[in-house]
């Protein structure tokens, strides 16, 4: 895993070619510049999908559940599409060589639609409600800690490899939450729920939104582990 191109598999967009080297620029793994440069122009080559190399389409990207409950909170949501993974901007990428990680921070956008069904408390209040769902992230800022590793492929070649991943996440800017048809029958404390639910975007996604983006980063990082599998180390280093 000498001189690591990352070209953040991350979180990227959309394809026409196969070869690997056509869609990478390939830079030496102590240049963060190249690095953050190369990255940033995948991202979108990456989130349309590579067919080629068994990456799906992650803008949009889509949930059929996310079981997003809290202890105080029974919140499924159904149905859920996410869109703008393709505008993450990466802010740092590098390669660990001695520790074998690769540490990518990137700030995103988001925006996510869906169904929900709830009930149970939520922040301050006491709740219930099922219709379509509606958020707008903005500016999250992701850190990844990835462990890396190398594997023989069938191919007789060294590919990546994906060991384990983990992540957190910090929220820079006011996001918004919307839930139609909350607390149905009755008018008026529907309104005072959707007004503290206004201004308080942010707190409700640590509350309750954790298992959503540990959703959408799972899928980003099994369509990296298809991409690695694909592509020989060979073909990914300068």
């Amino acid at each position: 895993m000498k001189n690591f191109i990352f070209f953040v598999l991350g979180l990227s967009a959309g394809l026409v070619s196969s070869d690997p080297v056509s869609l990478i620029n390939k830079c030496k793994q102590d240049d963060l510049k190249c690095l953050k440069e190369s990255t940033r122009a995948f991202i979108p080559i990456f989130a349309g999908g590579i067919p080629e190399f068994n990456v799906e389409t992650l803008d949009p990207v889509y949930f059929e559940t996310i079981d997003s409950s809290s202890p105080s909170l029974r919140l499924n949501l159904y149905n859920v599409t996410v869109t703008e993974l393709k505008k993450c901007i990466p802010k740092k990428i590098q390669h660990d060589l001695e520790r074998s990680k690769l540490l990518i921070k990137l700030q995103c956008d988001g925006v996510l639609d869906g169904h929900y069904d709830m009930n149970g408390r939520l922040l301050i209040l006491t709740i219930s409600g099922n219709g379509k769902i509606h958020v707008d992230l903005r500016k999250a800022i992701f850190d990844l800690d990835i462990d890396m590793g190398t594997k023989r492929g069938k191919d007789g070649k060294n590919h990546w490899q994906i060991k384990s991943w983990k992540y957190t996440y910090d929220l820079k800017e006011k996001s918004t939450v919307y839930f139609e048809n909350l607390l149905s029958g009755s008018p008026e404390l529907a309104q005072a729920a959707q007004q503290v639910i206004a201004e308080s975007g942010n707190e409700i996604i640590k509350e309750v939104g954790s298992p959503v983006l540990k959703a959408i980063i799972a899928r980003v990082i099994e369509n990296m582990s298809h991409m690695f599998r694909a592509v020989p180390e060979e073909d990914l280093a300068l």
